[in-house]
């Protein structure tokens, strides 16, 4: 019986610090939580607009729910940081998101498709003929290493002496990068101005314009964070317009190609949608059209990404410092993607490496 009430006192005294313990964790992670409400609520640049177009009492009621689940410690700062910014991510903008193994492997899968897990999917850069009349290029990133922006240069110069009419760019599993490498086939593809211009809003903020001073301060030579920088540190305004001069500009058709595909899958995302969004702002549909099963990702409004880690969890989460005008006019929401012109009703191939697949094969013939 002594051993046992010994026992038992020892417990008791245990308890006060296991729950100091508890308290200092639950307290930490309800900080991480203001922090990276207020990080989104100063600084994301949709999220005003998604507020003006009548969502803030969702949100009021999400935020409210996931913090009250942290201060009572029923749910860890991951799980909340995911949560969180999973309702802008699958609603509003695929640029939203958590760079964690519970973000990517749980919440991820709930809104797009692991295709490496149905077939053996891994796009490679590829410029070829297909047939006697079209030829591929296939571009899996924009990041300007895979492919590089002269290998995209000199694979257009390819298709434009090879002879053949029709051009197919493939880019499936192209997550982005950089809208600079679409420079060599935009003046190929585009045929006259869009019917709504579009133009990029800047969230002038002290955080996103310093994050953009940064990188000058390591790149004297970045003209777009300069363009930016003096752009926006002019300005006074919380939202800052910038104009796209191209939209005065005349756009001579070009006599190549004949008839053109771009091909999309759900991972073509950001800077690639941003080919798709070009393609149907600027492209006749009788002569580009764009092929798919599924729509894009989801990131098409948004762009020029920051990274931030939460103070003491130092998860990083990241969001979009700028918003395209068109998300002021997208009844869709944002996330669902941009659709194909052209429906593939066929299976997924069986390869998508290095080869001209079972759906470029189709799709020339449709061409």
């Amino acid at each position: 019986m002594k051993k046992l009430l010994l026992t038992l006192l020892l417990a008791t005294l245990a308890m006060p610090s296991v729950w100091a313990l508890d308290t200092d964790s639950i307290s930490k992670n309800k900080a991480d939580l203001d922090s990276l409400i207020l990080m989104i609520e100063t600084n994301y640049a949709g999220y005003p607009i998604i507020m003006e177009k009548g969502y803030s009492n969702d949100y009021q009621t999400m935020k409210s729910d996931i913090s009250k689940q942290v201060s009572t410690g029923q749910m860890g700062i991951h799980q909340a940081v995911c949560e969180y910014c999973y309702w802008f991510f699958s609603r509003f903008d695929g640029h939203v998101y958590v760079d964690n193994p519970l973000f990517m492997n749980t919440y991820f899968p709930k809104c797009h498709i692991r295709y490496a897990e149905l077939f053996e999917y891994a796009p490679k850069p590829v410029s070829c003929k297909v047939n006697d009349d079209t030829w591929l290029i296939r571009v899996p990133s924009c990041n300007g290493q895979n492919p590089t922006f002269q290998w995209l240069e000199d694979a257009t110069q390819q298709y434009l002496q090879s002879g053949c009419s029709n051009l197919i760019i493939d880019i499936r599993g192209n997550t982005g990068g950089s809208d600079a490498i679409w420079e060599p086939v935009g003046p190929l593809l585009f045929d006259h101005q869009p019917e709504v211009p579009e133009y990029t809003l800047f969230r002038n903020t002290p955080k996103n314009l310093s994050f953009y001073q940064r990188i000058l301060n390591d790149h004297p030579d970045d003209d777009v964070a300069q363009s930016l920088v003096d752009h926006c540190s002019k300005s006074q305004e919380e939202m800052v317009k910038i104009d796209d001069d191209s939209e005065d500009e005349e756009l001579p058709i070009s006599p190549l190609p004949k008839k053109a595909a771009i091909v999309i899958d759900k991972s073509t995302a950001s800077s690639a949608e941003s080919l798709v969004r070009f393609a149907k702002m600027y492209c006749d549909t009788t002569r580009t059209k764009v092929y798919g099963k599924e729509n894009t990702w989801g990131a098409q409004h948004s762009g020029n990404i920051i990274g931030t880690p939460l103070p003491h969890s130092q998860i990083w989460v990241y969001y979009p410092t700028c918003i395209s005008s068109l998300f002021l006019h997208d009844d869709s929401q944002g996330s669902s993607g941009l659709s194909p012109d052209v429906r593939i009703d066929l299976p997924y191939p069986q390869q998508l490496t290095d080869n001209c697949d079972e759906w470029i094969l189709w799709i020339a013939d449709q061409l």
